[in-house]
């Protein structure tokens, strides 16, 4: 690899058997998690398109200004990370505008997550991509529930098609060669942020601006 911004790391030096971000990840994230998971209610009766709307304008108003406070991170400028080819806030736009929303009228989160360092950005980073992971059974509900596809209105939870697993694998090799076990704290940390401040953000009852 090479970063100019941070010093390379060896991957001799990543002892797989005795450290793994991805399981300190998991376990230190994985209680709010699991209250996401309740308040992203496709799976609930009576869940219909003018709920999944206003589901697409909570999800546009966090990943955008996220996306953008993940932009200006120089750090993360690695082409083995190719960071532009993972945001995905432009997938929102276009399924706000296939429902018939104005992405202009969206108010964006004023809470964010904490984005100064590389080792922030890739905790947060934790939490964006593996969103696609759980996107492939919501994008399933919503195929058979309000036969939305992608192109159709359901772009955002079909990003990477069938690409959602290499892309995965490609972020977890990246994350797993930077991060050693001094930099740990600060990465489980910024990704329980971002968890937080996204659960926060969905529990909000209008992102509504003003209607045009």
């Amino acid at each position: 690899m090479n970063n100019p911004f941070i010093p390379s790391p060896l991957l001799s030096d990543v002892d797989v058997d005795r450290f793994n971000i991805f399981s300190l990840l998991r376990r230190g994230t994985a209680d709010i998690h699991e209250l996401i998971e309740q308040r992203v209610p496709v799976f609930r009766e009576g869940f219909d398109l003018e709920d999944y709307a206003q589901l697409v304008e909570h999800f546009f108003g966090f990943w955008a200004p996220v996306e953008a406070r993940l932009s200006q991170l120089r750090a993360l400028r690695d082409p083995e990370l190719a960071l532009q080819s993972r945001f995905k806030s432009s997938l929102l736009t276009e399924d706000l505008h296939v429902l018939g929303r104005d992405p202009a009228t969206v108010r964006h989160c004023g809470k964010l997550p904490t984005l100064d360092t590389f080792w922030q950005g890739l905790g947060c980073l934790y939490v964006l991509e593996g969103s696609t992971l759980g996107s492939q059974i919501i994008s399933r509900r919503l195929e058979d529930k309000l036969q939305l596809r992608e192109g159709s209105g359901a772009s955002f939870f079909n990003a990477y098609g069938g690409l959602v697993g290499s892309r995965w694998m490609e972020f977890k090799r990246f994350a797993s060669a930077w991060v050693k076990p001094e930099n740990a704290d600060d990465v489980v940390e910024a990704a329980r942020q971002t968890f937080l401040c996204f659960y926060e953000w969905l529990g909000t009852t209008s992102v509504i601006v003003m209607r045009r």
